[in-house]
């Protein structure tokens, strides 16, 4: 005999064993076949996105890695477009500083270039500078937007290249009123290269630390300046670039050495005695010899005016860590070597 009670989720058989209600539903399965292929198919989803986004940031990085010329569009440039119609500032970043740095670097200084231009930077590929895709760049930018003066500031290496590119473009009838250089050495001898020794003294003090030093450099400098390759390739790259026997250098022996090796001799002369030089230098900068810099510009252009200013305790090119430190700097440079028009006419006496 059997018996229930509306809440039984069982039955009890005559023979004592039990068998499911019909009132009890089993919960219900994903068949084997459907649930891999569900599985599968958001595997390859996850797999093509992360490929795509990917690919989409190397592209990016690529772009970046080009020579281009980019003006942030905020109020305080199109304000500045206003006032200043028809010059530009062109901010040059130093070795291996990447697109993102160089952006920040424009955006520290830029409130004190307002004041006299708007301000753009341009990026480069840090596996090399090559001045006339560079100077290509700054032409169709200039033909673009109409500007007839220009404004440079070098950061540390792009100091150089602004002085080469400076005296291309007044070739070209272009004002170039001022060229500022950021901790930017004037030859290879200014440059203090402190990365070779402290490796070349770690190497010496613990067996195989110089060896672990040079490949943790290249390997962070691989990751920091991709260049449009994939996270594995730019760190084999960097890790390779380190371990190049010829390579003695983490801060000069790269494919950017030779530009700066050569510099004095492919300065040509040209940029216009009107052209003001401001030096903004920290004196104890463990990259650059301050003073041996100054004096090589000094001698590099002797016809210009020139001026100094020093910004103690802040390093080399860096205005992204100490903005208000630069922007004064930059703003004294401005006022002693392009001081703005009178706003009024001279009071005419009365006779």
């Amino acid at each position: 005999m059997t018996t229930s009670t509306a809440d039984d989720s069982k039955l009890q058989q005559d023979d004592g064993s039990e068998q499911p209600s019909p009132l009890a539903k089993p919960p219900r399965q994903i068949p084997d076949m459907p649930r891999r292929l569900f599985f599968l198919t958001m595997g390859a989803a996850a797999v093509t996105t992360a490929f795509k986004a990917n690919i989409a940031a190397d592209a990016i990085l690529t772009e970046r890695s080009q020579y281009r010329i980019s003006t942030p569009d905020n109020e305080e440039n199109r304000t500045a477009a206003l006032r200043f119609p028809g010059k530009t500032w062109y901010l040059l970043g130093g070795f291996r500083v990447s697109y993102r740095d160089a952006g920040r670097k424009l955006s520290a200084l830029q409130p004190a270039m307002n004041e006299r231009a708007p301000a753009s930077f341009i990026g480069y590929s840090n596996e090399g500078i090559d001045i006339a895709q560079l100077f290509i760049a700054i032409q169709r930018d200039v033909y673009e937007r109409k500007i007839d003066t220009v404004y440079f500031y070098g950061d540390s290496f792009g100091g150089m290249a602004a002085a080469v590119l400076a005296s291309l473009l007044a070739q070209t009838g272009t004002a170039v009123t001022l060229i500022v250089m950021g901790s930017s050495p004037s030859n290879v001898a200014d440059v203090e290269d402190p990365g070779k020794q402290y490796i070349s003294l770690a190497g010496r003090v613990v067996p195989y630390l110089g060896l672990l030093g040079r490949i943790g450099a290249g390997l962070w400098g691989g990751l920091a300046n991709p260049n449009g390759q994939g996270m594995y390739q730019a760190a084999r790259s960097g890790i390779s670039s380190s371990l190049d026997p010829d390579n003695n250098s983490l801060m000069l022996s790269t494919t950017q050495a030779t530009f700066l090796l050569a510099f004095p001799e492919q300065y040509d002369g040209k940029v216009p005695a009107s052209t003001g030089i401001g030096m903004i230098y920290d004196p104890d900068d463990f990259i650059v010899d301050a003073s041996s810099a100054i004096r090589g510009w000094e001698a590099l252009m002797p016809g210009n005016r020139h001026f100094v200013y020093e910004v103690p305790d802040t390093g080399h090119a860096s205005p992204e860590i100490h903005p208000e430190i630069y922007r004064t700097a930059l703003t004294v440079v401005l006022e002693n070597l392009d001081p703005p028009p009178l706003t009024s006419k001279p009071v005419q006496p009365i006779f």
